[in-house]
């Protein structure tokens, strides 16, 4: 049998990373941060370890380290132990005490709902569905939360979910709890009051698919909050989205943010409908091209002879110039370097 220093060279040993890090807090970490937490899980098997021990492996670039380590506590994956340790929390443990303190009465009863087991259906049903049995107990006490206190319809609660995962932040908590939160403000708590959200829920597809189409890249959560607003906001639809896209064809790339800036101008100046908006373009162009035009009279002008108390020649004994420079006026095409671009903001 081979012994085990015969295999000392191969990196054949395996990392335990607990499930709720993956399921729980990963979704919210930078890949900095979770380079850094993986490479000392597998380097310190758990243990303390120290910043220049973080450094010296250059996992990532130096000045970007303290950030990461940063992220990691902020998030409770690490604790900083003293002035240069950093430990892993127990992840597993604070799970379970957190479980079981928020199914614990103030007199240490468990906490006993009538409607248990309509409450653990709805629950076993959105585990099974976005998170393929992986739900983890943060969106529990979230489904509580929109039962108990907001007093949500269970289809209501069902469609909070689905709502997070058509926008990419059903793995977050703290995206999904904003999101319950703004729905209990808006009133969507029966099934009724929901009607109004399916509405815009219809609209926004519609204008995400035109966005993703036109733009031709894959949409991200700015992107998305970034539309939503166009709509309940802005009271866009689906062709002022796109009339709006093609008035910044011009810029080599357009971004949701450049189509975003042309909306709230629109918006600022009360033009929100189609036939209003082509009309204020066609404005804006006319007003720059007479705004280049008189930039193009100035740089050309000419003082006459007389003017300049200049003889002239005659015609007759004018010799002919060579390699004259053309009088003729620029082309339209130049009017482009004019056009305002004041909207222009990476936010």
């Amino acid at each position: 049998m081979a012994s085990k220093e015969k295999y000392s060279e191969l990196l054949i040993s395996d990392t335990l990373v607990p499930d709720i890090f993956i399921a729980r807090y990963m979704p919210m970490l930078g890949k900095d941060a979770i380079n850094i937490y993986l490479w000392t899980r597998m380097a310190f098997k758990g243990e303390p370890f120290a910043l220049k021990d973080a450094i010296s492996y250059s996992i990532i670039p130096e000045e970007y380290i303290k950030t990461a380590l940063a992220e990691l506590v902020a998030a409770g994956v690490l604790v900083r132990s003293d002035k240069d340790k950093f430990e892993p929390v127990d992840l597993k443990r604070l799970e379970v005490d957190e479980y079981i303190k928020s199914n614990t009465a103030e007199d240490g009863t468990p906490v006993m709902r009538s409607d248990e087991k309509r409450r653990n259906l709805l629950a076993e049903s959105i585990n099974k569905t976005f998170y393929s049995g992986t739900m983890t107990y943060l969106f529990y006490k979230l489904i509580d939360t929109c039962l108990y206190e907001y007093h949500f319809d269970d289809q209501v609660v069902y469609a909070l979910f689905e709502e997070g995962k058509d926008t990419r932040v059903h793995l977050i908590a703290p995206k999904m709890q904003e999101l319950a939160a703004r729905w209990n403000e808006k009133g969507y708590s029966t099934v009724e009051a929901l009607k109004t959200y399916y509405d815009v829920r219809d609209k926004r597809k519609g204008v995400v698919a035109l966005v993703g189409k036109m733009l031709r890249k894959r949409l991200n959560e700015m992107d998305y909050e970034r539309i939503y607003r166009w709509i309940e906001v802005y009271g866009a639809d689906e062709e002022i989205v796109e009339y709006a896209i093609r008035s910044c064809e011009w810029k080599k790339v357009i971004r949701t943010v450049d189509v975003e800036n042309k909306l709230k101008e629109w918006f600022d100046a009360g033009v929100m409908k189609i036939d209003k908006a082509t009309a204020y373009e066609a404005e804006r162009h006319k007003e720059n091209k007479a705004k280049a035009s008189r930039g193009r009279g100035r740089t050309n002008v000419r003082k006459t002879g007389e003017e300049a108390g200049i003889e002239l020649e005659s015609s007759a004994s004018k010799k002919p110039e060579e390699d004259k420079p053309s009088d003729e006026p620029m082309h339209d095409s130049i009017l482009d370097m004019f056009a305002e671009d004041d909207d222009e903001d990476d936010n």
